[in-house]
């Protein structure tokens, strides 16, 4: 018969031992604190130019893929652009505050994201409030934070109670505080599908500062897409006009327009002279 001393020490001992796994597993940060680390991580740097592979996933396409050579230029805290030359003509998408603008062959042919579009908000914003706006802006309820496993990786998992992916969330790797996953709605008129993007593979820009040498989107569970980096350059001079939406807008056209152009065509000659010649500075 155990005596009462040692029943004592014994639920003693049990309480505290549940007591600490619950302590551990009870306290996770909050989203804000989070994603000030995380932004933290990412080092102090102006601009940053990446040169990247693009596969697209096609099962129309022949061998089922495609790829190209995209440009993307980030120039924190909040402004983005990326262009591709494909042999059908050329397309660029300009992301900032005052907006968005896509073109494709010198026509604008749209004025918002497309949900893949938001891949470069876990690497673009360096403030931690335009983050939580751009999540919210997303559905992601900055209210909930778990802990989640995914690929080996214990994550933050922002906007959803782990394992819950019914809803949008972004995951920030617990040890290093990089974004790992990227669940938003898709584009359906019903706003019920999602897709994700997954950032792997990262690469040591220098001492400071990593960025991910895979990019991977899906949809329905299937690959469509991948970013493969292939060299970068930290803090180049960018030209503004590059990143000026309302520049642009009066240099390019709307697709549905017949009207003339607004100014002369040496508007957009001068738009694609300060391209290469920035893209001669890159070499």
């Amino acid at each position: 018969m155990i005596s009462s001393k040692r029943l004592g020490s014994r639920l003693l001992c049990a309480f505290i031992v549940f007591g600490l796994a619950a302590a551990s597993h009870s306290y996770v940060l909050p989203a804000k604190q989070i994603l000030n680390f995380m932004v933290k991580q990412f080092g102090s740097v102006r601009t940053l130019v990446v040169l990247q592979k693009t596969v697209i996933y096609d099962p129309t396409l022949e061998g089922g893929m495609s790829e190209l050579d995209e440009t993307l230029y980030y120039q924190y805290p909040d402004q983005f652009r990326c262009e591709v030359s494909t042999p059908g003509g050329e397309q660029v998408g300009v992301v900032g505050p005052d907006g968005a603008i896509f073109v494709i062959n010198g026509k604008i042919v749209a004025e918002a994201e497309d949900p893949f579009d938001h891949f470069k908000d876990l690497l673009l914003f360096r403030q931690e409030d335009l983050l939580l706006n751009r999540l919210s802006q997303l559905d992601v309820n900055l209210d909930f934070v778990s802990l989640g496993r995914y690929k080996n990786k214990t994550a933050y998992v922002i906007g959803a109670n782990y394992p819950d992916e019914s809803v949008p969330q972004a995951w920030i790797e617990k040890d290093t505080f990089r974004p790992i996953r990227y669940i938003i709605r898709g584009a359906a008129s019903d706003g019920t599908g999602l897709e994700e993007i997954e950032y792997a593979d990262y690469l040591s820009l220098d001492k400071d500062r990593w960025y991910p040498g895979h990019i991977m989107f899906y949809k329905d569970g299937g690959l469509v897409k991948m970013y493969v980096l292939k060299t970068f350059r930290i803090n180049p001079e960018i030209p503004d006009q590059l990143f000026d939406i309302a520049y642009l807008k009066t240099v390019y056209q709307p697709m549905a327009s017949t009207e003339p152009p607004p100014l002369p065509t040496s508007d957009l000659d001068e738009v694609q002279k300060s391209i290469r010649d920035f893209s001669k500075s890159f070499e």
